[in-house]
């Protein structure tokens, strides 16, 4: 008589038989096992630092379960980039993005932009607060509480980026170097896994693809001309719109890198993604690095999955659901337990007049984008997602977010990358020299803006050394009685009465 089959027995076969697959996949392709992983360890962070232990350990598991889904999609062996043909390029490559990504300011050993005033109390706060971080106002000075009050409030912000070189300088407590030092490395090697993804994405080894990486930008040397008149290298140039302002890679490098790598990263995923059963659940991890710039991944992710118009159907996924639906209630409750970071909100017509808007508008397009057009307007359907990003690009800055608009200029984060890579591209594949040298010599001119930023880091680091910008020091113990910063951290960082709201209250621990 035949033993009966038990379907727990056939159902951990299935499960072990697809574990050896995804694991198999996963070491035969380590740089984008290693890309992955990087997306998924600050939000594995998250869970265990900021929910429940329950909610933890169970997200952990489905995040492991949907990241092994996702690799499938992503690992293929023999599909990488050779390092082994050409040592050389990669190593004068690595040598060249450390000293970009060295002189951003990340860590303090170079120049740092204002915008560091923040960037630097977040990371020493991970580093020796407990998790999840809590501020005790009643501590601080007389003058500090007359703007902040006395209660004890959450730390609420998109510093996910921030939780692996934190965790790991928690074990080298009281030595900031350390933790400067990992986190300069955690953001190197964010970049270079950039850069990886792109090579693979153009399949070809040429100096090209960096040289556009970090010296592609509109044109705001002429836009700034037209505006302002004259200016000196190292100058902050792309403010001469007024209205809106679109950074080059280099710009949200030294100014944002928390939200630009991460980004990046998964939009050269994106690129690199066979088939449509995976984009959304990998566009859904921006929410965790950017809320901002999650808004222009939302129709890439759309255009991801109806792209294969006969394979639609194939889009009906786990990682697909799951991930934009946990995202978007467990970082959505999050953000939302702090509602005055949005105080400035709307159409932006709303804010200044139509005559004095749309003038600059077009000039801004003409400057940002419209050249580009005018050198790519024949591969609009041959590059993948070039169109809907010239699309969103022409969009964005019909919408403000905050009183610095940073909705155009982090939502377009995405977009920008996309066209700069089909630039890239673009040159690779042309063989006529003349074409070559007339689309170089535009870019040259609108590689002023990142020289700008980049002559400014290093004449400043020259002259002064390496002084980080201190004007905070810590939310929890101020350096500052000034009412505007203090106002600024108020409104973007701080959750007063957290207990009240749905994260704290359901899903986070308490004080």
């Amino acid at each position: 008589m035949e033993k009966p089959i038990d379907s727990t027995d056939t159902f951990l076969e299935k499960a072990k038989n697809q574990a050896k697959i995804w694991g198999r996949g996963l070491r035969q392709d380590k740089g984008m096992t290693l890309s992955l992983f990087y997306l998924f360890l600050p939000i594995f962070l998250f869970f265990f630092g900021w929910l429940r232990l329950p909610f933890a350990v169970l997200l952990f598991l489905l995040f492991l379960w949907l990241f092994c889904r996702i690799s499938q999609s992503l690992c293929v062996k023999g599909q990488g980039v050779n390092f082994k043909t050409r040592p050389e390029y990669w190593i004068t490559l690595c040598v060249v993005v450390f000293i970009w990504v060295l002189f951003s300011g990340i860590g303090g050993f170079s120049f740092q932009n204002t915008d560091f005033y923040v960037r630097n109390p977040i990371y020493r706060d991970l580093v020796n607060q407990p998790w999840p971080v809590f501020f005790d106002f009643s501590t601080q000075r007389e003058a500090i509480q007359a703007v902040l009050g006395n209660d004890t409030v959450a730390f609420v912000y998109y510093f996910c980026f921030w939780l692996p070189p934190a965790l790991l300088s928690k074990l080298f407590a009281g030595k900031e170097l350390f933790a400067n030092i990992f986190l300069l490395a955690w953001a190197y090697l964010g970049v270079m896994l950039v850069l990886y993804q792109i090579h693979r994405y153009l399949k070809r080894c040429s100096w090209i693809i960096p040289g556009i990486f970090i010296f592609f930008s509109g044109f705001d040397a002429v836009g700034y001309r037209i505006a302002s008149g004259d200016f000196e290298l190292g100058t902050h140039l792309e403010w001469w719109s007024t209205y809106f302002q679109y950074s080059s890679n280099t710009t949200v490098l030294y100014w944002v890198f928390n939200q630009a790598i991460p980004v990046w990263l998964i939009v050269t995923l994106l690129l690199n993604l066979r088939g449509n059963g995976s984009g959304a659940g990998l566009s859904a991890l921006a929410f965790a690095y950017s809320p901002f710039a999650t808004f222009g991944m939302i129709p890439l992710a759309v255009y991801s999955i109806f792209r294969e118009k006969q394979n639609w159907k194939k889009a009906v996924t786990w990682e697909n659901a799951l991930i934009p639906l946990t995202m978007l209630l467990v970082f959505g409750s999050f953000y939302l337990s702090n509602p005055g970071s949005l105080s400035v909100n709307g159409w932006i017509f709303e804010y200044y007049e139509v005559v004095d808007l749309l003038p600059a508008y077009v000039l801004f397009l003409v400057l940002e984008i419209g050249i580009y057009v005018l050198i790519l307007g024949k591969c609009l359907k041959k590059y993948s997602y070039l169109w809907l990003a010239l699309a969103e690009l022409a969009l964005i800055p019909m919408y403000k977010m905050t009183v610095a608009n940073d909705f155009a200029m982090r939502a377009s984060i995405p977009a920008l990358l996309i066209l700069s890579i089909c630039l890239m591209r673009y040159l690779l594949e042309q063989r006529g020299i003349w074409k070559r040298w007339a689309v170089g010599l535009l870019l040259v001119l609108a590689a002023v803006t990142p020289l700008s930023e980049l002559h400014r880091s290093v004449s400043n680091t020259v002259k002064r050394q390496a002084e980080p910008v201190e004007w905070v020091y810590s939310f929890q113990d101020f350096a500052t009685d000034s009412e505007n910063i203090l106002e600024i951290c108020r409104q973007q960082f701080f959750a007063y009465h957290p207990e009240e709201s749905f994260f704290f209250h359901y899903l986070g621990k308490g004080k």
